[in-house]
């Protein structure tokens, strides 16, 4: 966690699976706790269908606010960012050991990571 804790925006990566939320949320819990961070950007990935990852965040969102805490009166704000949708492309490129944006770029998994790139420079980093 020290590396995180140098960075100005920490970005959370989870998939819809019941251990994947439970160490999403022990992470934020954590970095709540020890370095007050009130802001937390969500990626989901390997969605089933679009909205999917808005609808996890939000259940992850409901349990935060009732659980934890990082001053008295405030709680950490999840910021949705990207749904990542389950793809065969991308095991069809872990097989190649090949990277999926140059071998399928096309593919639906590709193009939401180059939307959700866009997105992190324009939100994140640009401060829009």
């Amino acid at each position: 966690l020290f590396a995180v804790s140098l960075a100005s925006v920490v970005l959370v990566v989870a998939t819809p699976e019941p251990t994947s939320l439970t160490d999403a949320y022990a992470t934020i819990k954590v970095l709540a706790g020890q370095q007050k961070r009130a802001n937390v950007h969500m990626v989901i990935n390997q969605t089933a269908r679009l909205g999917d990852g808005r609808a996890i965040t939000g259940q992850l969102q409901q349990v935060l606010d009732r659980f934890v805490v990082t001053e008295p009166g405030r709680g950490v704000k999840l910021v949705h960012l990207a749904d990542i949708p389950a793809d065969p492309s991308v095991r069809q490129a872990v097989m190649r050991r090949q990277l999926l944006m140059q071998t399928l770029p096309g593919c639906p998994a590709a193009l939401a990571v180059a939307q959700l790139a866009r997105k992190i420079e324009e939100t994140v980093i640009s401060g829009g």
